[in-house]
């Protein structure tokens, strides 16, 4: 059952951030919030990178913030696949997919 403690910005920015493996993963440096009620921790990680953990991530706080561990695992990125090219059958140059005439040496690509 989540706490119904009201905690203000002035008591959690400078927080150590931990992982509930003890993990320490850096010190909150603000919160930001948006219109539609969603509250993120903006947490300044040791390397100097900046990490933002959304509340729902957010398991305590005490003297320090504990968060979820896969709040910092970074997810994948899907990688846009390479369009698909045809090659010139005459001169080896490559061309968009669907393209009628080979752009380096205007032969028919069909």
């Amino acid at each position: 059952m989540a706490s119904a403690k009201s905690f203000r910005k002035e008591e959690i920015v400078d927080k150590a951030v931990i992982d509930s493996s003890g993990k320490i993963i850096g010190k909150v440096r603000d919160l930001t919030f948006t219109l539609d009620s969603s509250i993120t921790l903006i947490v300044v990680k040791p390397d100097g990178g900046q990490l933002e953990v959304p509340l729902d991530k957010v398991m305590g706080v005490s003297d320090h913030v504990i968060i979820k561990e896969d709040a910092v695992t970074p997810k994948p990125v899907p990688v846009a696949a390479a369009p698909a090219t045809v090659v010139c059958k005459a001169c080896g140059a490559q061309a968009k997919a669907g393209t009628q005439w080979c752009p380096n040496c205007g032969r028919s690509l069909a």
